[in-house]
């Protein structure tokens, strides 16, 4: 599975306090999974801690209630199906740690953590293209493009469109913010993927037989 490796490196030059945005970009793309697979309960929860991790970079949550999200996630996963990939669990909780990993790069900006956030959703799409491609391996012979599909593909678009975005800010103003302005372009640049996910969450759910679990 070829990944997004030019993207990953131009992370390690992005002003540290845009990190947080690429990590909020996958997880608002990949909210769609979340919210198709977890119960309601499970959804309610996500819905409150992705809006919590979009106001973060804007100073209008308090860092002790950042923290004490970070400490829930992990009492909640404790007792997870979360070792095998093909798993509803695997996908569930895969998904939800985008949100809660955006905000612990807000909290300790991170290259290799932003990083994460895009592998992550990377190997979830990937896993998606391959049910939906009828579970079948293909070949790549030497010297060709190791094929992606459509879904994985359409999320290295978005990261690199991520990077040129701060990438042309940083061209324009000697220091850029992450500003209101910015992060609302960006929730609605990645809304088209993230309903194209959701889509897809919901023909591997029938595929795989979850939706029965």
């Amino acid at each position: 599975m070829a990944r997004n490796v030019e993207a990953y490196s131009a992370l390690r030059d992005l002003p540290a306090h845009f990190l947080a945005g690429f990590c909020l970009g996958c997880a608002e793309r990949g909210s769609g999974i979340f919210v198709t697979l977890a119960d309601p309960e499970d959804a309610e929860w996500f819905s409150q801690v992705l809006e919590v991790a979009w106001k973060a970079p804007l100073g209008e949550v308090d860092e002790d209630e950042l923290i004490e999200i970070l400490e829930d996630f992990e009492t909640r996963t404790e007792s997870m199906d979360v070792d095998d990939p093909g798993s509803r669990g695997f996908s569930v909780v895969q998904s939800a740690m985008l949100a809660v990993n955006a905000i612990a790069v807000h909290l300790n900006p991170s290259p290799a953590r932003a990083e994460m956030s895009g592998q992550t959703l990377e190997t979830v799409m990937g896993s998606f293209d391959f049910k939906l491609g009828g579970s079948e391996v293909v070949i790549t012979r030497a010297g060709e493009d190791e094929g992606l599909g459509r879904l994985q593909r359409m999320e290295q678009d978005a990261q690199n469109a991520f990077v040129e975005s701060v990438r042309a800010l940083t061209g324009d103003q000697a220091e850029p913010r992450l500003g209101r302005d910015f992060l609302e372009s960006l929730r609605q640049s990645c809304a088209p993927v993230r309903d194209e996910f959701k889509a897809a969450t919901s023909s591997v759910a029938e595929l795989a037989g979850w939706d029965q679990e």
